[in-house]
């Protein structure tokens, strides 16, 4: 009958359109690794994939800024080893220099060389990584010392907190670690340099106990950047291991099973073939049959 001419025409158009449209949208996936790659494909899907990217790439962040700050920590680390090994390199002098037995010249020499380690703790204490001044507090643009020791930095602290609330602090109050012209360890050291240069071995044996509280002093320093190292060291070990995981679970949720889908695309293709041939062979039938 007519009607069933033109009812199988339109049938045929539908489905040819249908078929057409699922090897298109087959071949974007396998060309992009992704069976949902817009909203439309999956609404539900889509959104939480969005979520885990959003996930992803906050702890990817982390992990980069984490190893930045524990290359920085291990350098600032590193600085105040330094300084440690200044400080003891001025008590064995100090030691040296209380004993009655040297003389005025060999305390004059004594006193160059603790003036070469102030020297050195001073340049350590204006130490700089990525441009910054580590030891100025909050005035990390500001060189925290100048050459007799005296401070221009603040008492503030900077830190870098990450996703999952961990921090570490990368910046510090020099003050409160080397001192300054009068007190702690500067201080100390200036202090020591005069003693030595007086000849007063009585003043000289004074700064051994001050020297002892530097020492103690810069170890908390070092205390508070050990824990640091941990903290984004820990940080970047279970950070890559999260990552694995989030990009586990964003391909099983969205990602093309190419096996499977090269399986469709042939179905499809195979269905496509034979809607055409099937539209050839419609092509045949009288027009007056279709439009009647």
């Amino acid at each position: 009958m007519p009607v069933a001419d033109l009812t199988l025409y339109n049938s045929m158009a539908y489905a040819l359109d249908q078929t057409t449209g699922n090897l298109q949208q087959l071949e974007v996936q396998m060309t992009s690794g992704k069976k949902v790659n817009a909203p439309s494909d999956d609404p539900a899907t889509f959104a939480q994939s969005q979520l885990l990217n959003d996930e992803q790439s906050a702890v990817s962040n982390d992990v980069t800024v984490a190893q930045q700050a524990n290359a920085k920590l291990t350098t600032i680390d590193g600085t105040l080893a330094t300084v440690a090994n200044a400080i003891n390199s001025a008590i064995a002098n100090a030691t040296e220099g209380a004993d009655s037995s040297v003389n005025a010249s060999q305390m004059a020499t004594l006193a160059q060389t603790v003036q070469y380690t102030l020297n050195q703790v001073i340049g350590s204490a204006n130490m700089q990584y990525g441009g910054v001044y580590v030891f100025a507090g909050n005035q990390v643009l500001t060189q925290p010392f100048n050459g007799a020791g005296a401070y221009s930095g603040d008492n503030g602290t900077n830190s870098v907190t990450f996703s999952n609330g961990a921090s570490a602090q990368l910046s510090f109050d020099g003050q409160a670690i080397f001192g300054d012209t009068n007190n702690g360890l500067i201080g100390t050291l200036t202090s020591l340099v005069t003693a030595l240069n007086l000849g007063n071995h009585a003043a000289v044996a004074a700064t051994l106990p001050q020297l002892q509280t530097a020492l103690q002093t810069l170890s908390q320093a070092r205390g508070t950047v050990a824990a640091g190292e941990s903290t984004t060291s820990n940080l970047v070990n279970n950070s890559t291991s999260q990552l694995t995981s989030l990009q586990t679970s964003v391909s099983n949720l969205v990602g093309t099973d190419v096996a499977q889908a090269a399986t469709q695309e042939q179905e499809i293709t195979l269905q496509q073939q034979a809607l055409v041939s099937l539209g050839s062979d419609l092509a045949k039938i009288p027009l007056i049959n279709i439009l009647a």
